[in-house]
């Protein structure tokens, strides 16, 4: 376990901070650093590798009893890299040469740089990545590496790349290995290609959706086999220690835009296949998250991990600068909030941005966590409790495994890149997951992400939420179907399955749902109102979005909610098992409008899958701001309950299962008071009340 501040992002801060830095670091409660290892910096000139700034850095960290996590920024690459590898730059979708220049962010080597499919410069960084594995590997403080920052490859390109003759000559490659052929090609794409040399990418959305997704799909493996790379060359030099790698976003959160397809950083749950872990960043503050946000972020991340490592790689340590705008401050309680809401989450590895403010650029001003927003000093003594509390309780917490998860979510690729295709975002496909997560979430319902290809993780579970899923592989269809037949619960929204992974749309009746359920959508038509249905027994009102597809019914359905054309809301079942269909986006609407209805859906379903909680929140009672968050699990034996209070709510009172304690007395780490809970029919109730930063962590004593 780790918990850390990034540091040195070359040439700053300038060596005549270290050394006081360093001392501050330690004194803080921070156990670790991180470095930028640049590879434009490091070989400025070609086959010269100068590591005297990181020899010094790395050995003041030691001395200081710090650890060092090293990042490889082989994406910053030299200023000679076209020079010795001509013919190496990126192109457009239109067929321009991109011209690389330094980074918005760094002070100096290009980006985007020569395409990594030319051998020329994959070899060059190849040799970087080794020179600093051989050189760093022995370091007695080396806490691991990330090996590829924010998977960044393309920023600043400024258009779609890459089209160079290399990039599409793998595009092709990677299409024959999947179809088969170029016979197989044309029988999947329902078309007539006479040569490889004829099929080309998708060029722009909103055009065919077949050559656009198949596109997007090779930019997510073609990112996954390049980590893949970056590992594999380091990990041959350095097995002993970990390697991960982070992106800005969990993958489910890559919506895309006018530069970037959808999930064209790859894929985490690629990732995790092959690497030791992986992690992402986060800064709260700047981007307006709660509690749920930053917790469904983590579990984004866990859930890809796979049970590998879960790095929280870049936290916000000061206010975010961006440009001469002004954000938010970070205050000590909520950076304590996201350090504790890691660790429940399962984070094994937190590391801030940064330790001083930045003084490079547009963001110059901004990030430290001794920075000059008017909170360094109460952040310095909450990290100095927290380390403290660390330290005291390290082998617990090291030991301690989140709630196994009673319900997943399900995030669909081929859904993502179908949206991007059309409109140039897959930010709808964003937002249906978020919304069912963050309920999720909200309702301290422990939950799993899983992905499609990846679905030996419904094993297990209860319910499965599938949110705007409209492109589904037939295989991710047939074992979903399995799941159903074997008593599991699904949650379908408007037109799942609607078009194949080709994008090729397929009528109403050739869909899996049809054809498993008896339940037919008859088209789509206009939004009209709330959606009232009878559920649980009560009477919800539910939001529609985009358009309606009410329902005809078959069978013994059960219609939930009605509709002039048909049903809008459908309780089906297929062998043991059931599905909820509902005939519009239930969480786009949600995302654009809090309900809580909508979140007493999302319980109530997996409620009558059979998922009884632990612990009930008996108050305070949510709102749309406002919500008592808890998250449990087990460490040694031991249970380990998570409470994080809104703010302006000082008590709470929970309920736990009758069983669910071994001992009578509990411990708060954080404010080291003792409690017992009251014992009742049902099993015990605790009336709790926040202390430190709104935060309790409850072990049994």
């Amino acid at each position: 376990m780790n918990l850390g501040v990034q540091y040195y992002r070359p040439p700053f801060p300038l060596p005549k901070y270290w050394e006081d830095d360093f001392r501050r670091i330690k004194d803080s409660g921070l156990d670790t650093i991180q470095l930028w290892i640049l590879w434009g910096w490091v070989e400025a000139v070609p086959g010269r590798f100068v590591y005297d700034d990181y020899d010094r850095l790395v050995e003041l960290a030691r001395k200081r009893g710090l650890k060092v996590v090293l990042s490889t920024i082989a994406e910053i690459q030299p200023y000679w890299v076209h020079r010795e590898v001509p013919g190496s730059e990126m192109v457009t979708s239109q067929g321009i040469k991109v011209v690389s220049s330094n980074r918005g962010e760094c002070h100096f080597g290009i980006t985007p740089g020569g395409c990594t499919d030319h051998p020329g410069v994959w070899e060059r960084m190849k040799r970087f990545l080794e020179e600093t594995v051989r050189r760093y590997r022995s370091a007695p403080n080396l806490a691991g590496w990330d090996a590829w920052n924010e998977l960044r490859w393309n920023v600043q390109a400024d258009g779609l790349v890459c089209y160079c003759e290399r990039t599409i000559a793998a595009f092709r490659e990677w299409l024959d290995g999947k179809y088969g052929g170029l016979d197989g090609l044309n029988r999947a794409w329902l078309r007539r290609y006479g040569s490889w040399d004829d099929v080309w990418p998708g060029k722009a959305p909103d055009r065919p959706y077949t050559e656009m997704m198949a596109w997007e799909h090779f930019l997510t493996v073609r990112c996954d086999r390049h980590a893949a790379a970056r590992y594999s060359a380091m990990k041959a030099l350095d097995p002993k220690h970990p390697i991960t790698v982070h992106a800005a976003e969990p993958c489910p959160g890559m919506a895309g835009g006018r530069e970037n397809t959808a999930i064209d950083r790859g894929n985490d749950w690629a990732f995790a296949d092959r690497l030791d872990g992986v992690g992402c960043s986060s800064f709260p503050k700047w981007a307006g998250m709660d509690d749920a946000d930053f917790g469904m972020r983590v579990e984004f991340v866990k859930s890809a991990a796979q049970g590998k490592l879960v790095w929280l790689s870049e936290v916000q340590g000061g206010r975010s600068a961006i440009g001469f705008n002004v954000y938010k401050p970070v205050d000590a309680p909520s950076q304590q909030r996201w350090i504790w809401n890691g660790l429940a989450c399962g984070a094994d590895t937190i590391l801030f941005w940064c330790w001083r403010d930045e003084v490079f650029g547009r963001e110059s001003g901004g990030f430290g966590i001794v920075g000059r927003d008017g909170f360094a000093e109460e952040r310095l003594k909450a990290l100095r409790e927290t380390g403290r509390i660390l330290r005291k309780y390290r082998g617990l917490l090291e030991a301690y495994k989140p709630a196994p998860p009673a319900a997943g979510v399900l995030f669909s690729p081929q859904s993502y890149y179908l949206c991007w295709a059309q409109e140039a975002t897959a930010k709808r496909a964003v937002n249906a997951i978020r919304a069912y997560a963050k309920s999720l979430v909200r309702r301290s319902i422990p939950y799993a992400v899983v992905e499609e290809e990846h679905l030996g993780a419904i094993e297990g579970l209860r319910i499965l939420y599938m949110p705007r899923c409209i492109a589904l592989p037939e295989e991710a269809e047939r074992k979903i179907a399995e799941f159903v037949r074997l008593g599991g619960i699904i949650v379908c929204e408007s037109e799942c399955g609607a078009f194949d992974p080709q994008g090729i749309y397929r009528y109403p009746g050739d869909r899996w749902t049809a054809k498993l359920f008896g339940v037919e959508e008859v088209g789509r038509r206009d939004l009209a109102g709330q959606i009232e249905a009878d559920f649980g027994g009560r009477r919800l009102r539910l939001e529609p979005a985009q358009w309606l597809t009410p329902m005809a019914v078959r069978g013994g359905a059960m219609v939930l909610a009605e509709h002039a054309d048909g049903a809008l809301l459908v309780e089906a079942r297929a062998g043991k098992g059931a599905a909820l269909l509902a005939g519009t986006y239930l969480g786009e609407a949600y995302m654009n409008q809090w309900t809580p209805d909508f979140e007493e859906f999302v319980e109530t379903a997996a409620r009558r899958a059979g998922w009884q909680p632990d612990i009930e929140i008996l108050s305070p009672r949510p709102t749309k701001d406002a919500f008592l968050y808890v998250k449990s699990g087990m460490a040694g034996g031991r249970r380990v309950v998570f409470v994080f209070f809104p703010a302006g709510v000082s008590k709470a009172k929970l309920r736990f299962r009758k069983g669910f304690f071994r001992s009578r007395r509990l411990l708060d780490m954080i404010s080291g008071k003792r409690c017992e809970p009251e014992k009742t029919a049902a099993g015990s109730e605790l009336a709790i009340e926040a202390r430190g930063w709104g935060i309790a962590v409850l072990v049994e004593d």
